[in-house]
């Protein structure tokens, strides 16, 4: 027989249509919001991980003082067990808004047929020598379009098309910058004469290689580009040397996607709790306001489970409705809405949305299984008492108990106490909400004045107005000391070529500290030379000095010892704490 409760949800949800209306809207956009990140993340770090074989990426590249000669390059392909193309770039100086000021740089490279291969997003590739095709991301930042005109080194060129170099996914202008940018610095593609057409005054030979055997890993890679470069070194002037692993403007991207998947999870089920709390305290108190009719259905012969699934329908269909809602959103809207947001932060190719199964359980059924899981058990609670109860209105669950025995306090601060004690779960209710909406708080207002203190930081511990990090460094002579270890000193930089008196070399390496329970994070390790101008600490003959926050997040102490591992390889190194300092930025 048709349960007759059902036919009291459409006149419950008339009667609360204002409530309902606006807990729906904001799970919809809430679920839709979330499903399109998760839809467009995915979407987005396939079509990154999938452009490395689509696009043929290279393996790293390496920059030559010189153009190599042909007898040369087939040496290096045949002892390196690798291929190599030529990949020539000059850097420019560009007027892009045509206001006369040269202002950025363009990187203008020739079209590409082998390695790094050109995706174009819209327009046509260059076809005349006054023609380029710039990428699409500093274009959007600089308000180019297909058919505008700029000037690069004092020639107006004919903006062709916008493209997405899958080498420049991250516009690293140089590798060892601490941040891109891409409103500054582009990259372009131009037809071997228009190319040729701007000299050899800033031609960089720069050549892009790919092992016969691709690495399994980052540290198989390593230790193949440290053997490349070995044989390299026998047959030119290596200027720079850029293994793909390394290679920020290849890597970065993928490091960075994915994650805030986490976050944007986070932040739909503290919303999704919340809303259950407010469906499930709103439910208790409709049946305390229709506690007699309760005690008449369950004295006519409704069970407990009759009257639990009704009144739990409503929160539960309510999310449903605005989970598959929001997925249909997220799908369309929400998804393009949240791509953007990557398109206007990274140089990606064009992708396709795929279908997500993991993001459709995510913000579909486990919204579900939390509203149902919560009221379940906050209003079930309620109707285990007896009709009777119901009928007097008396809907206290817990037996009489005896009376706290109060401290011989003031009679309004026992009054007080008493009242907290009659209504702890209401309290503790009341703080929980309290809680989720201090953590919602945080998330929008921590984020802007975070940054602006960490830029302030940065810029106001900067250890020098300039640092410049070789990629190829050369031993040391045998009279420099360091007061570092000598594992340290193959990464020493050589003695300066410049007339700037201030200048000051220092050597630089990543590492891996070695945890016993987790995996351990990157650390840099800085060699810093004798009677430094910089650096102000007095540095110790033997052992280490550790930063302050270093030291503090590890909680380690002076002679404790700390065990560094190579980033891509298997040696491991023991050193003796002798302080700890506050670290500027080098």
């Amino acid at each position: 027989m048709k349960n007759p409760l059902w036919k009291r949800l459409p006149r419950e949800l008339k009667s609360d249509f204002g409530k309902y209306i606006v807990i729906f809207l904001f799970m919809t956009l809430t679920i839709g919001f979330v499903s399109g990140f998760l839809v467009a993340d995915d979407s987005m770090l396939a079509a990154y991980d999938e452009g490395f074989e689509k696009y043929n990426i290279e393996h790293g590249n390496f920059t030559l003082s010189s153009k190599a000669s042909e007898s040369d390059l087939k040496k290096i392909e045949k002892n390196g067990k690798v291929r190599i193309c030529e990949n020539f770039y000059r850097d420019e100086a560009t007027d892009a808004d045509l206001d006369g000021n040269e202002e950025e740089t363009m990187r203008i490279y020739q079209e590409r047929t082998d390695m790094n291969l050109v995706c174009l997003m819209s327009g046509g590739m260059p076809a005349a020598k006054n023609e380029i095709a710039i990428d699409r991301m500093y274009a959007d930042n600089n308000k180019l379009k297909v058919g505008d005109k700029l000037k690069i080194a004092g020639e107006e060129l004919t903006v062709t098309g916008l493209v997405a170099l899958p080498d420049y996914s991250c516009l690293f202008s140089d590798n060892s910058d601490m941040m891109f940018d891409a409103v500054k610095f582009g990259v372009g593609i131009m037809t071997e004469k228009g190319a040729d057409a701007f000299g050899t005054t800033h031609l960089e030979y720069r050549y892009s290689w790919q092992y016969e055997t691709a690495p399994k890993d980052d540290i198989e890679a390593k230790n193949m580009s440290e053997d490349f470069l070995e044989v390299l070194v026998k047959y030119g002037n290596v200027t720079g040397f850029i293994p793909a692993y390394s290679n920020q403007a290849i890597t970065f991207t993928g490091e960075d996607m994915g994650g805030d998947k986490a976050m944007m999870e986070v932040l739909l089920y503290i919303l999704i709790v919340i809303i259950a709390f407010v469906f499930a305290v709103t439910t208790n108190n409709t049946i305390t306001k229709e506690a007699s009719v309760i005690g008449t259905l369950r004295a006519s012969g409704y069970s407990r489970r009759e009257l639990l699934v009704h009144y739990i329908s409503m929160p539960v269909i309510v999310t449903v409705v605005a989970s598959v809602l929001g997925n249909v959103l997220g799908y369309t809207s929400f998804k393009n809405l949240c791509a953007g947001m990557y398109y206007g932060s990274y140089s990606l190719p064009t992708y396709e949305t795929r279908w997500n199964a993991d993001a459709f359980i995510l913000t579909t059924v486990v919204p579900v299984v939390i509203m149902l899981g919560i009221n379940l058990i906050l209003i079930s609670g309620k109707l285990r008492l007896s009709p009777l109860k119901f009928l007097r209105h008396d809907l206290s669950a817990s037996k009489r108990k005896k009376a706290v025995r109060l401290p011989d306090f003031k009679f309004f601060n026992r009054f007080r106490l008493r009242i907290i004690l009659q209504n702890k779960s209401s309290y503790l209710t009341l703080f929980i909400g309290i809680f989720f909406a201090n953590v919602l708080l945080l998330f929008g207002m921590m984020m802007k004045p975070l940054l602006d203190h960490y830029q302030e930081e940065i810029l106001k511990n900067m250890i020098a107005p300039y640092q410049y990090v070789l990629n190829v460094p050369e031993e040391p002579d045998e009279d420099e000391k360091y007061t570092v270890m000598g594992m340290l000193q193959k990464f020493l930089t050589p003695s300066l070529k410049t007339n700037e008196k201030s200048a000051e070399k220092f050597c630089l390496n990543s590492m891996k500290n070695v945890l016993p329970d987790q995996e351990g994070e990157t650390i840099t390790v800085y060699g810093i030379a004798d009677d430094s101008a910089y650096v102000s600490a007095e540095l110790p003959t033997d052992g280490v000095l550790i930063s302050d926050g270093y030291a503090e997040k590890y909680k380690i102490k002076t002679g404790d010892t700390i065990v560094l591992k190579e980033a891509y390889g298997s040696e491991t190194y023991e050193f003796t704490v002798q302080g700890s300092t506050i670290i500027r930025h080098l």
